[in-house]
């Protein structure tokens, strides 16, 4: 008996820890994200583009390593080990991305095509596998996307998508989709 109330206590324990380690991962990249979009008055192309308009464009890779670093234990405690690859493949690719920020040339620019499907790919895996209604979140990317569409459409399907900023809603949308998923897992 004695054992069980150590044990509760220290699930409790770790259990709060967990929950810290989310919360601050979650307002590091939302505080970052809204940051920049404040700072540069819209939302840029995608959140990585933000690397070549920051002044000391270090901050992008510094917040792509501390959202990770703070990610990783909660994620993994959180996944069932038959795919806590996936979790693990998803934070790989955000640490890629915060290594290589340099998208557009050079060696970085591979280097952080893989991190950004890796990330975006295995994220939603996870997803899908942990809670996967939670991928109707797509679908909110979708409706907002065709509104966009329609809002810009001036006879060229391309020229409209791309001015939705597809890019930065999906990766939003994968942010979002993986944190009120382990916002349920608590």
């Amino acid at each position: 008996r004695l054992y069980d109330g150590v044990s509760r206590e220290a699930k409790s324990s770790n259990k709060g820890i967990m929950t810290t380690l989310i919360i601050l991962s979650a307002l590091c990249i939302a505080a970052y994200t809204a940051a920049v979009c404040i700072k540069f008055g819209g939302v840029p192309a995608s959140i990585s583009a933000t690397f070549y308009k920051l002044e000391h464009n270090v901050w992008f890779g510094a917040t792509m390593w501390l959202t990770t670093g703070l990610l990783m234990p909660a994620i993994l405690e959180a996944t069932p080990d038959c795919y806590q690859f996936t979790a693990f493949l998803a934070c790989l690719g955000m640490l890629l991305i915060g290594i290589a920020p340099n998208f557009r040339e050079g060696i970085d620019r591979p280097i952080h095509i893989t991190g950004a499907i890796l990330c975006i790919l295995f994220s939603q895996v996870w997803v899908g596998l942990t809670c996967p209604w939670m991928l109707l979140v797509w679908i909110a990317y979708l409706a907002y996307t065709a509104w966009g569409m329609k809002k810009h459409w001036k006879g060229n399907v391309i020229s409209a998508f791309l001015l939705t900023k597809p890019m930065f809603w999906v990766e939003v949308a994968s942010l979002l989709a993986t944190y009120v998923t382990l916002f349920i897992l608590l």
